[in-house]
């Protein structure tokens, strides 16, 4: 054996065994490790070439968006409850485990765990249910593998709890809510996502106390060596993670020459060499970011996603390549003269207008532009209320009243937005990326140099505010969706608005605004 023996071998071999994928694609098929997921499980069950001890007490998982990082700590999880987790003698040769696991001559052999008391906490119910939903599967008798129910039998599994036979412990998700759960005899702790446990504005810190909670009573259990795994992408800098501090504490012990034992900080990304702006360079960081995953993962989709002008590049850094991005800190507005241009204008003829929909679906909005004197222009937000449906109705009337263009963005999230205004018969005009870039670039340079006038309209002007901008490539920035501090809708139909004004002729008769 090497100077640092595992029981991390035989546990690959009882996962592959007994276990099967949970809820997914692949639910219910045998497992097959891939090395990258097999390192980290040899790497987190070493134990002292000496006394067989437990080595690793706090562990940290950090892949990229769709790794199935709780898939992994599941079927650990399953492993902690039923298998042999704990060291029990160094094997003799010829040993051979219940399940067939040929073990090599002083490799450390394991045995079940007198008691268990396994916690999977989150930010919430959901959250803690990625992990535990699949431990549920696994171990239920109606999705379990056939070799697990032989074994092991009808184990007692719940929708909230699983509890062990012989009354040996229990699974159970908790959350901050849940703060009596605070891992005092804790053998296994999955603490899942942590870049989303975010100190609130204001109030107590729930997770982040709960969570140093568990690593000190993780202490207390010497024969059991209860131990912490920790899920997580990258986090945003500066935003006071769990995700961040563990992150911290890993460069504090590495660079005191500590790291080992102490934390098995495992984390893989892209390297910051790639120029995302190129497509086929984005498809190398992405391989190179998930690795044995990008087998089955759809990195084409993936890549193709960097042109939604929903998206920012600090997103996809930071959940497709699994970098640490800095937050970017709020500016007053993305277009700082606009508050100086609000003006009357004489009647001119109603170009175009947008509609936009918020990300969520919940609202919908119409803007207006008019051109009017030697070169201005005129934007105006009119309406705007809950749903989408009513903006079909709302668009052909304006239409059929004032002539005018009816605009919508490509990349609108209402993917039914556009079948139901052609077949309302209203004759639209689809804005694409580059059409979007060009409405923007018109909007912003009028307003520097002030050639663009707007009326006296909240919503509109709460969206400027909000906005902020997300890099498409090659420079080229708009404004984002995702990245924004609000919704951004109203702004949105300004552009699509804008982009139908400058491609619309003006020798139409003046018809002012609708109404």
């Amino acid at each position: 054996m090497t100077s640092s023996p595992s029981l991390g071998w035989a546990a690959i071999s009882w996962i592959e065994h007994y276990l099967v994928h949970g809820p997914g694609d692949v639910q219910g098929q045998p497992i097959e490790l891939d090395d990258e997921f097999a390192a980290f499980i040899v790497k987190a069950y070493r134990v002292n070439p000496k006394t067989g001890a437990r080595v690793v007490r706090r562990a940290f998982l950090s892949r990229a968006k769709g790794r199935s990082k709780s898939g992994l700590a599941a079927f650990i999880e399953a492993f902690e409850a039923l298998g042999p987790c704990r060291f029990d003698h160094w094997a003799e040769s010829g040993e051979v485990s219940a399940w067939g696991y040929e073990y090599e001559p002083g490799e450390p052999v394991g045995k079940p765990l007198e008691y268990v008391e396994i916690l999977n906490v989150a930010t919430e119910e959901g959250q803690a249910g990625n992990t535990y939903d699949a431990v549920y599967y696994v171990l239920h008798a109606d999705t379990c593998s056939d070799a697990l129910l032989e074994d092991y039998g009808h184990l007692d599994v719940g929708l909230t709890r699983i509890n062990l036979p012989n009354s040996r412990g229990f699974i159970e998700p908790v959350t901050a809510s849940n703060e009596s759960k605070d891992g005092g005899k804790s053998t296994y702790i999955v603490a899942d996502e942590t870049h989303l446990w975010i100190p609130p504005r204001s109030g107590k810190f729930k997770l982040g106390k709960m969570h140093q909670t568990m690593v000190r009573n993780l202490l207390k259990r010497k024969i059991a060596s209860g131990w912490m795994l920790e899920t997580s992408t990258m986090y945003g800098e500066g935003e006071g993670s769990v995700a961040e501090g563990t992150h911290q504490y890993a460069k504090a012990l590495a660079t005191a020459g500590q790291a080992d034992g102490k934390l098995l900080f495992d984390h893989v990304q892209a390297s910051e060499k790639w120029n995302l702006s190129k497509r086929s360079e984005r498809l190398k960081a992405l391989r190179e970011a998930y690795g044995p995953a990008a087998a089955w993962m759809d990195l084409d989709a993936i890549a193709d996603y960097w042109d939604d002008p929903q998206a920012s590049e600090a997103d996809f850094r930071r959940f497709f390549l699994n970098q640490p991005v800095p937050i970017e800190k709020p500016t007053l507005s993305v277009l700082p003269g606009w508050p100086n241009l609000l003006a009357d204008h004489p009647g001119s003829p109603l170009a175009a207008i947008g509609l936009a929909v918020s990300i969520g679906g919940e609202w919908g909005s119409i803007a207006q532009a008019d051109r009017y004197g030697d070169d201005m222009l005129n934007l105006d937000g009119q309406e705007r209320r809950r749903g989408s449906a009513w903006l079909v109705g709302e668009a052909k009337r304006i239409q059929s009243e004032h002539g005018c263009r009816v605009v919508v963005d490509e990349k609108c999230p209402d993917a039914t937005l556009l079948p139901a205004l052609e077949a309302a018969g209203v004759e639209v005009t689809v804005m694409k990326i580059d059409g979007y870039v060009a409405a923007w670039s018109e909007i912003t340079n009028r307003v520097r140099e002030a050639r663009v006038t707007h009326q006296a309209n909240e919503l509109l002007d709460e969206a400027v505010l909000a906005a902020k901008l997300r890099e498409i490539g090659d420079g080229r920035k708009v404004p984002g969706r995702r990245a924004s501090a609000g919704d951004i809708d109203m702004l949105e139909a300004a552009c699509a608005a804008t982009h139908g004004a400058l491609n619309a002729p003006v020798e139409r008769e003046p018809l002012g605004a609708f109404g």
